[in-house]
């Protein structure tokens, strides 16, 4: 069946089912506007994606859709994928207008993703949907009554197109049931650890260290540590070192930017002589992961042994998705996010 995505008052979009084999869609529309009703007319005979906006409607009006699969040059019809009964209705142009902005939906962690709106008041409370961005998937409610402005949902699926969120106040008005939905954010994949990460760096390994807000270490898995994560750097470093006691606090200003650890994970591989020694230096200097200096000794020995290191501080920088090093040694060169993505448009500028 066709699924609405999104309502406004001059535009309506939507979407249905693939159907195997089809080569492309027959798009139809009906519009009805009380006791008056037009016959279905062709709006397009070749669209290949299975989702489509209709935009120059008329307000408040219902709108039937109508789609056939075109099944082979001859243009012989598939049946027609039809509405579940309701017609799709425009909004008014006063409920357009009140309607929320669209959430803005981020990478929230290993499988997760973090969605957050403008508050509307201080009493205001708001229902949450989030749909599958593929074809034919509508709408479910995640929440009814969220009191916040922000929600973080967890356990999604990396393989898919990605996940659209919405919102609306639901105690803002004197009948909520009626408030409009927020237009559909972006669809946004969430992300998980990348088998090339996996097989390619930690074939052995299954957990970190992850320093924790007073300054002591615990054991995450390997997953929650790092999954949902753009870069991985590797952090070769040691507490006899002094280069590198100078240069760990710098480290540490940049990681502690939100806009960096969000999307960046540094893990410290110790140079360090003894644990002790590492453990020490870790829990003072280091606000990001590590490799445990004994318990996985051959892996941390493995790692520095494939980086070939001659001389430290350094401080490697790791595409998380393909596991391929972007940069060999980003000690005393700009620590800037957007050159790592996109290696054409290096900005210079200094460590922030």
């Amino acid at each position: 069946m066709i699924a609405l995505i999104d309502a406004r008052s001059d535009s309506l979009t939507f979407t249905w089912p693939e159907v195997p084999g089809a080569k492309r869609y027959v798009l139809e529309l009906k519009t009805t506007n009380g006791d008056d009703e037009t016959a279905f007319k062709t709006l397009s005979s070749k669209l290949t994606q299975t989702q489509a906006r209709k935009r120059n409607l008329s307000p408040d009006t219902d709108h039937f859709f109508r789609i056939a699969p075109v099944m082979d040059d001859n243009d012989n019809k598939g049946s027609w994928i039809t509405h579940t009964g309701q017609p799709f209705r425009t909004l008014s142009p006063e409920d357009d207008k009140r309607a929320m902005e669209a959430p803005e939906v981020s990478i929230g962690g290993n499988k997760a993703l973090a969605v957050r709106w403008k508050q509307q008041s201080a009493e205001a409370e708001y229902e949450l949907q989030m749909r599958d961005n593929k074809g034919g998937q509508g709408w479910t409610t995640l929440a009814s009554n969220l009191k916040g402005t922000e929600a973080r949902k967890k356990n999604l699926l990396p393989e898919t197109g990605g996940y659209q969120f919405r919102v609306r106040p639901t105690n803002a008005a004197a009948d909520a049931d009626a408030a409009a939905f927020s237009p559909p954010s972006s669809a946004v994949v969430a992300k998980g650890l990348s088998e090339a990460l996996r097989q390619g760096w930690f074939p052995q390994l299954k957990t970190l260290l992850k320093k924790k807000p007073d300054g002591t270490s615990s054991v995450v898995p390997l997953e929650d540590a790092l999954g949902g994560k753009e870069f991985i750097l590797f952090y070769v470093s040691a507490q006899w070192c002094p280069p590198c006691r100078k240069y760990t606090p710098m480290l540490a200003n940049w990681y502690n930017n939100p806009h960096n650890n969000h999307c960046c994970e540094i893990i410290f591989l110790s140079a360090d002589h003894d644990e002790a020694a590492f453990t020490t230096y870790f829990n003072a200097s280091h606000p990001w992961s590590a490799i445990d200096y004994e318990s996985d000794e051959s892996t941390r020995q493995s790692i520095m042994a494939s980086l070939q290191i001659q001389g430290i501080p350094r401080l490697v920088v790791v595409n998380a998705s393909t596991g391929a090093i972007i940069e060999n040694n980003a000690v005393g060169k700009p620590l800037d996010v957007d050159s790592w993505r996109f290696p054409h448009k290096r900005k210079q500028q200094p460590m922030q």
